[in-house]
C-alpha cells in the first residue's frame, strides 16, 4: 500500500530502479519478482520508457484493482484520475520528470543515513499549489520546491527550488531564469511572504561540461543563491556530502551548510 500511495501522491509512474530505491528488496531479481507479482494481481500496471537510458525500460504505475485499496469513494475517482494521466504521459516529457523524480527520491531516503534530517515539503513541476506560491510573487515555476530541517541544529530549515537542466535550454532563456531568480531574491519578498531565511536555487545538470558552462553564466551575475552539481554526482554521493560548486566559492560544498 506504501508504494500505490507514493504512485498516487507524490509521483506518477517508476521504474523498477526507482522502486528499489525506494524500498530496497535486496537484489534485482527478487525486486523484479516482486514487481511481476504485482502487476500479475492487477495492482501495478507498466508501460514502455523510449527515451530513459540508452535501453528500453519499464515503468510502473497504479494498477486497475489498486483502486480498490481506497475506501473513501473520492479517493477512488482521484486515483483513477491518477491512473490514466500515468498511462497517457507523453514519451517526450517523461525523461525531464523521472529524473526530477529521481532527485525526489535522493531526499526522500535521506533519512536513512542521516536520523536528525527531515523532508517537510516537496513540491513537484506538476502540482497545483504553484498557483498559490505564484500568489505571493514567485517569479518562476520550477521543477520542484522543497523545505528541510536538522534536527538538534540551530537554524537548521533550509529550503530551495530546483532545477534540472538536461541541456535543452540555451542563450537568452538560461540567462533571463538566472536573472529572475537573481532578482527575486534579491528582493527580500520571500523571507517576508515565506518567513524563512534567504533561498537556494539547487541547479542540476546531466553532464560537469554543461555545469562549468552554467557557473560562467551565474558567476557574471551573483556569488550568491546557486548551488550546482551533476546528477552523475548527486546520485553517487549521500544526499550531504560535500559535492555542490558554489560561484566565486572555492572547493565543493554540503548542503548541510548555511548560506
Amino acid at each position: 500500500m506504501s508504494l500505490i500511495r507514493l504512485l498516487a501522491e507524490e509521483f506518477r509512474i517508476l521504474t523498477g530502479e526507482q522502486i528499489h530505491e525506494l524500498f530496497p528488496m535486496g537484489s534485482i531479481a527478487r525486486r523484479n519478482f516482486r514487481l511481476k507479482q504485482l502487476r500479475d494481481a492487477g495492482y501495478l500496471s507498466s508501460r514502455s520508457l523510449a527515451g530513459i537510458g540508452a535501453a528500453t525500460k519499464l515503468g510502473y504505475y497504479i494498477g486497475p484493482r489498486a483502486i480498490e485499496l481506497f475506501e473513501n469513494p473520492t479517493e477512488r475517482r482521484l486515483v483513477s484520475t491518477v491512473r490514466s494521466q500515468a498511462a497517457q504521459l507523453a514519451d517526450s516529457g517523461l525523461a525531464h520528470r523521472m529524473l526530477v523524480d529521481s532527485i525526489h527520491i535522493r531526499f526522500l531516503t535521506a533519512g536513512r543515513h542521516y536520523p536528525e534530517y527531515r523532508l517537510l515539503t516537496w513540491i513537484d513541476q506538476y502540482s497545483p499549489s504553484w498557483e498559490s506560491i505564484r500568489s505571493y510573487g514567485v517569479p518562476i515555476q520550477a521543477d520542484g520546491y522543497g523545505e528541510y530541517i536538522m534536527l538538534m541544529h540551530f537554524d537548521s530549515l533550509f529550503t530551495f527550488f530546483l532545477e534540472l537542466d538536461r541541456g535543452t535550454e540555451r542563450g537568452q532563456a538560461i540567462r533571463e531564469k538566472i536573472d529572475r531568480y537573481v532578482a527575486y531574491a534579491e528582493s527580500g519578498v520571500y523571507e517576508k511572504q515565506f518567513a524563512a531565511g534567504q533561498f537556494r536555487v539547487l541547479l542540476v545538470t546531466t553532464s560537469s561540461l554543461r555545469m562549468q558552462g552554467l557557473l560562467k553564466i551565474i558567476e557574471s551575475r551573483t556569488d550568491k543563491t546557486f548551488w550546482l552539481t551533476s546528477w552523475d554526482q548527486l546520485k553517487q554521493a549521500k544526499l550531504f556530502d560535500a559535492y555542490w560548486t558554489r560561484p566565486h566559492m572555492p572547493g565543493l560544498h554540503s548542503l548541510s551548510s548555511h548560506l
